[in-house]
């Protein structure tokens, strides 16, 4: 049996976290000892099967713990201090912090794998100065995974091939999210008319001001129809701030971070993703299962969930390609019907076991390198 340690910095809100729970909920524990790790105690620990060992390096988030975290982390004392067990494989879930921490490991035992989900040339503020810096981080890995073929390329062009690095698609549970979309909407949640939903933490890499200003633009042209915003962060504040002054409080709404947000993906009739860059998108990909239309910008992983705009609308990833695809779907309710129909289709094709048993052989395959 395999022992692996999956460490991320945390298994809150994220596209990321949430796959890496899907992934080792499906794993094959006859085969597989596994230990997920974050730096803080989270409540999405408690959506981690039985037989799956959680651990988090600090028991709290504290002024105290957070202060010891960063000079821990500065001296590269975190992997020493907090990472013991004797693993026989060790996986950094999210590129930057979590790659760091594992590629400071002390267990020469261990193979060493490292996942990359976004564009690293778009995510890094000044891209040669962060090659810098991480070209000898990513050196120490045996192995990178990255979760597209657009991430792959962008980590090939700025590292070349060492390490070797392939891609290794996000395991998502088809089956939970068609079970959690049965559930009714909550009681906070009223569905009035046409309704555009959204998903995904409230940072600018997310582009929710530009979709702001496309709704803004929209309603001042007579569309009448909602917008619904789940997710929690950064930009919270900012957005409630356009919203409130631009007088979009009838028709927009902010429904935080949700547990179960698939009564809300099932109740919408266009899902919108308005990134500025991604990897590969979880919540493309759950719209697809569920079968709904999909207006995206043209990020990292798009074409190859949805094709040449096949099974979903890709736009050019700006504010007027944005405001381009939604306007064709609230001006031709056809064009929704066709795109509905057609994600349906695609979403069949995602399955949690066998994305899963792909990841499977992949580690084994890692176990076994000399």
């Amino acid at each position: 049996m395999l022992k692996v340690l999956f460490f991320i910095e945390t298994l809150g809100g994220g596209g990321a976290e949430k796959v890496l729970c899907d992934l080792v909920n499906h794993m094959d524990r006859t085969k597989f000892d596994i230990t997920v790790q974050t730096l803080w105690p989270s409540e999405r620990r408690k959506k981690l099967a039985d037989g799956i060992r959680y651990k988090s390096v600090y028991p709290s988030r504290s002024r105290t713990n957070m202060m010891r975290m960063r000079i821990e982390s500065a001296l590269g004392l975190t992997y020493r201090l907090h990472m013991k067990d004797d693993y026989d494989i060790e996986a950094a879930y999210l590129e930057m912090g979590s790659t760091k921490i594992i590629a400071s490991s002390s267990n020469k035992k261990a193979k060493k794998v490292a996942w990359v989900h976004c564009d690293l040339t778009l995510r890094a503020k000044d891209p040669e100065c962060y090659i810098k810096q991480a070209a000898p981080i990513y050196r120490k890995f045996d192995r990178v995974a990255c979760v597209s073929k657009g991430v792959l390329s962008s980590f090939r062009d700025m590292f070349g091939n060492k390490p070797k690095a392939c891609v290794i698609y996000n395991t998502v549970d088809d089956a939970g999210i068609l079970r959690g979309a049965e559930e009714p909407l909550p009681d906070d949640a009223k569905k009035r008319r046409v309704t555009a939903v959204t998903l995904g933490r409230l940072t600018q890499l997310k582009g929710y001001d530009r979709l702001l200003e496309v709704h803004k633009q929209l309603i001042d042209e007579g569309f009448e129809y909602d917008l619904w915003i789940l997710g929690e962060g950064e930009e919270r504040e900012k957005l409630e701030t356009f919203v409130r002054e631009n007088g979009l409080w009838d028709s927009v709404r902010f429904f935080g971070f949700r547990t179960n947000p698939y009564p809300f993906i099932k109740n919408a009739d266009l899902l919108v993703c308005s990134s500025r860059f991604e990897g590969l998108s979880t919540f493309v990909t759950e719209g697809l299962i569920l079968g709904k239309p999909i207006v995206t910008t043209d990020c990292t992983g798009m074409h190859e969930l949805l094709g040449d705009s096949e099974y979903g609308i890709i736009t050019q990833n700006s504010t007027e390609g944005i405001y381009k695809g939604i306007k064709r779907c609230l001006s031709q309710p056809a064009v929704l019907k066709d795109y509905e129909r057609k994600a349906r289709r695609r979403g069949e094709e995602f399955s949690a076991c066998e994305l899963t048993r792909i990841t499977e052989r992949f580690l084994e395959g890692i176990a076994t390198e000399h």
